[in-house]
């Protein structure tokens, strides 16, 4: 794990802003809080909002942004906290925000907005609003996309991939004739979060559902989710065996290293492809909806947005002066990474929410996957349990150690336990 922080001095006094808060000139006049610690997952345009973030550290306030592959787990974890939360805000996907909505976990943001809008350029585009309040400030959308080679397949004739047959069948002519490709295509099937990622992609591309309408039941054990598996696994003979070990980072590798020419991965990494020092394929990339498993069918992705949001608990036994203090410094230092400065410094990193973003590489991912038909990523508060539970049994469903049905079967059993459990369903 890597925590980025920036302390430019260590007093812990209070502070009163002036000519120390030029970094971060919103902070001037505002007094109480000495530390702001953040937490957000650790890909490229993150990074860049935590290095604008800590911008804002000065004397008597230090400023930590903690970058994370563990982002999740650690944000729940510190916003169901009994005591205070370590943390003072956190940049989370639209699932996360989900369940910690449900949960109700998040601080309001209505009256920090309505008080700081002007200042920071506020967009209603960017306001997440539940029932009339803001509970997030959004930044960036994403999607996962097909990346391909363009060079290789006007080399060979090969039209870019509409469905996962057509895939398939660009890969054994790329490996029959080019040698250089280890491992024609590249795909995140790492066991946990991004295999069960990609399940509900291409369950959805099936016309399936998580879950019944309208409840808490399991649906993804149905005919469509074993049709799933079995398109994801009609990709394998194609791609390394460490596949079950390869996350969207290694995906990311094996396209700039060369290895593979065709595969999904997020939008916001289309960037890192032209990127000289890492890459051998600069400018060699296109990008173009995820391919349907069925013929005309819509896009095996869905649609994704991240934004910042504050845990009702990070407050939780100051005195009342203080907690609005620490909340207010801590709004305005993220703020200070989503700022229309921060996005045109780091335009090429994401498809940023706000007007100041100009289309770069990739920026016509989430219109592409829109027009494909591609859906919203599930928002329903107990999502993450069934994610979570078919995490652990889809990589023995794709390596044939279990029967897909009863790996299915047995993920919508456990799922429905802790359901249960938790209050989201009934026994």
């Amino acid at each position: 794990m890597k925590r980025r922080s920036l302390v430019i001095a260590g007093a812990a006094a209070p502070w009163a802003g002036g000519a120390a808060a030029q970094g971060c000139p919103a902070l001037a006049g505002l007094r109480g809080a000495t530390e702001i610690n953040l937490v957000g997952n650790s890909f490229r345009a993150i990074t860049h909002i935590a290095r604008q973030a800590e911008r804002c550290a000065q004397p008597g306030l230090k400023v930590s942004f903690k970058l994370t592959p563990n982002a999740r787990t650690e944000t729940e974890q510190a916003f169901a906290s009994a005591g205070r939360s370590p943390f003072d805000g956190a940049a989370v996907s639209k699932g996360v925000f989900s369940t910690l909505y449900a949960r109700g976990q998040l601080a309001p943001l209505t009256s920090l907005v309505d008080k700081h809008r002007q200042r920071w350029q506020l967009e209603e585009r960017m306001l997440v609003r539940v029932d009339g309040e803001v509970m997030a400030i959004a930044f960036m959308q994403n999607t996962q996309c097909l990346y391909y080679r363009a060079d290789l397949l006007a080399r060979h004739g090969l039209q870019v991939p509409a469905t996962y047959a057509d895939m398939v069948r660009a890969a054994v002519v790329l490996k029959a004739r080019e040698p250089g490709l280890a491992f024609p295509i590249a795909q995140a099937y790492a066991k946990g979060s991004d295999i069960a990622n990609d399940f509900i992609n291409v369950l959805a591309g099936y016309g399936g559902r998580m879950f019944e309408r309208g409840s808490a039941a399991a649906a993804f054990h149905g005919t469509a989710g074993v049709q799933a598996v079995a398109a994801m696994r009609s990709l394998m003979p194609h791609m390394t065996p460490n596949l079950l070990a390869s996350n969207s980072e290694d995906v990311g590798n094996l396209f700039q290293q060369g290895k593979s020419a065709l595969g999904m991965l997020w939008a916001s990494s289309a960037a890192r492809m032209d990127d000289p020092a890492s890459s051998q394929v600069v400018g060699k990339f296109q990008f173009a909806a995820a391919p349907a498993v069925v013929a005309g069918g819509p896009s095996s992705s869905h649609l994704w947005w991240d934004a910042v949001v504050m845990p009702s608990n990070a407050s939780r036994g100051l005195s009342g002066p203080d907690a609005a203090a620490r909340q207010e410094a801590a709004f305005h230092v993220l703020m200070q990474g989503l700022s229309a400065e921060s996005v045109r410094a780091g335009n090429d990193l994401a498809i940023w929410v706000r007007s100041a973003w100009r289309p770069g590489r990739g920026g016509n991912a989430v219109a592409l996957a829109q027009a494909a038909g591609a859906r919203e990523w599930p928002g329903e508060p107990f999502l993450s349990l069934a994610h979570g539970e078919l995490g652990k049994v889809l990589p023995e469903a794709l390596t044939g150690e279990r029967p897909v049905q009863a790996a299915l079967d047995a993920a919508a059993a456990s799922y429905s336990r802790i359901a249960i459990e938790k209050g989201f369903a009934k026994a």
